[in-house]
């Protein structure tokens, strides 16, 4: 039964470590304009990213910041990530918006909790909501 046991708990340590952070030398990201589909107003871009290593990492993990530039000026930016898994050697790629005519554009991975998508899943915690007083 102790070793039942034993396999169990070591098991559960295996499972329970937290994903470490992609190696920016595994991961490749590239992005180019989608002119076929943007109007005098909006330009879409198609980013992509490719999987040099060996690991498999989770989509949502593989965050970036996309950048609309102008001479050397960053005149907009956009965060975004990925859905599904990147296998090893395999690409991923998702649209982003932004809200003007650009043609110049760089792509560049982003920190964890820098998508605005997690204070959202968070919530408001700690904070009471206007109007209300705190009892």
């Amino acid at each position: 039964m102790t070793p039942v046991l034993l396999l169990c708990f070591q098991l559960a340590a295996f499972v329970s470590e937290p994903l470490s952070r992609p190696d920016p030398r595994e991961l490749e990201l590239s992005i180019s304009p989608e002119f076929g589909v943007s109007s005098d107003t909006v330009t879409l871009c198609r980013v992509r990213v490719v999987n040099h290593g060996a690991q498999t990492w989770p989509g949502r993990e593989v965050r970036f910041v996309a950048e609309a530039l102008e001479g050397d000026r960053v005149v907009e930016s956009a965060r975004g990530r990925f859905g599904l898994s990147l296998a090893p050697h395999e690409s991923l790629e998702t649209l982003i918006g932004f809200s003007g005519r650009y043609h110049r554009f760089r792509v560049r991975t982003a920190e964890k909790g820098s998508d605005r998508s997690e204070s959202r899943r968070h919530g408001r915690k700690g904070k009471t909501k206007k109007g209300k007083k705190k009892r």
